[in-house]
């Protein structure tokens, strides 16, 4: 069946297949951390990909919040704003002490300096002064710690590892405190933090990228399915419904054309009679070209007796002499 499939098609269909693992590989590769693949066996028990990544995360969210924490100190306008920057300062300090004693413990590598993104967040609140500081500090805090949050607490319920869980549960204590501290100045715009992820593939969670994969596989399925709705169509349009294609002979006789009688064409007489064919009667002469005494049954010609005219006779026959022409030659029978 797949030789009726169009090349083109085929094609088409298998280089979706290929973009579509391609795009999954490209995804993993870039979604992961180096150093950061496969289950090791440590002195504390297994360790995954998970818990190598929340130390990654930790990590990262101490090496912007401490210095930004820091900054709030001199540049905040409001005094509660300063206090909580300098909670938030001195209390990263500490998980960032603890994120690295238990990374070195475990063999695990850890960011040396800030994202990018977050480098974008620490130039934008440097160049703020007055409320409109005070009002981007507690925000982007706010919505940072609401991120790495739920990443701690997943962890902290499913890790196998013993030191990785005492880690987690101290990184919750801290971060949870942090979260206290920013939301009780009452600059937190709630409406404008992230939404917590529902379940499903269209979830506020994913983004367009996530949907590339799901997207390819679908479109491989439905130029499969055009596929094979192609071939079994042209499958049944090879064999028509009525029966099989009459043969080379059958279809020549068919396009003769029929005599017509207003051409004045009369059509050639059957070898044997009617009935002999078809078993029925005998047809009745036509009065157009009837001759008395002669029968139209056949190309041979008889002379029915009682209705023999002159010109039937062969010359020099008499009485009940009949001309019989029942072949190519002619016999006159007495």
């Amino acid at each position: 069946m797949l030789r009726r499939v169009p090349r083109a098609l085929r094609t088409a269909v298998i280089v979706v297949v290929l973009l579509a693992v391609s795009a999954s590989i490209a995804q993993s590769w870039a979604s992961g951390t180096p150093g950061t693949a496969g289950y090791t066996q440590t002195a504390w028990g297994p360790l995954g990909p998970a818990d190598r990544d929340l130390l990654v995360k930790v990590r990262l969210a101490g090496l912007w919040e401490a210095p930004t924490g820091q900054q709030a100190e001199q540049q905040a306008s409001r005094a509660e704003v300063q206090t909580v920057g300098t909670n938030i300062h001195h209390e990263h300090v500490e998980l960032d002490r603890l994120v690295m004693e238990t990374a070195d413990q475990l063999g695990v590598l850890v960011p040396s300096r800030p994202s990018a993104e977050q480098l974008s967040w620490m130039n934008e609140m440097s160049a703020l002064t007055g409320t409109d500081y005070d009002r981007v500090f507690v925000q982007r805090l706010r919505a940072a710690h609401g991120t790495v949050l739920p990443v701690i607490a997943q962890v902290r319920v499913g890790t196998r590892n013993e030191l990785v869980r005492q880690f987690a549960a101290q990184a919750d204590e801290y971060v949870t405190r942090h979260i206290g501290y920013l939301e009780s100045t009452g600059l937190v715009d709630y409406s404008a933090l992230p939404e917590a992820p529902s379940p499903g593939l269209l979830s506020s969670g994913r983004g367009p990228v996530d949907l590339i994969v799901p997207g390819l596989v679908v479109l491989a399925a439905l130029l499969a399915a055009f596929a094979l709705f192609t071939a079994m169509r042209r499958r049944s349009v090879a064999v028509p419904v009525g029966g099989p294609v009459p043969d080379a002979t059958a279809r020549a006789i068919a396009a003769i054309a029929a005599p017509r009688r207003d051409r004045g064409e009369v059509p050639p007489h059957s070898r044997y009679p009617e009935s002999h064919i078809t078993g029925s009667h005998p047809r009745l002469p036509d009065p157009d070209t009837y001759q008395p005494g002669i029968s139209q049954t056949g190309p041979q010609s008889r002379i029915w007796p009682g209705r023999v005219t002159g010109d039937d006779v062969a010359p020099g026959a008499t009485g009940a002499h009949r001309v019989s022409q029942t072949g190519p030659r002619h016999s006159v029978k007495r």
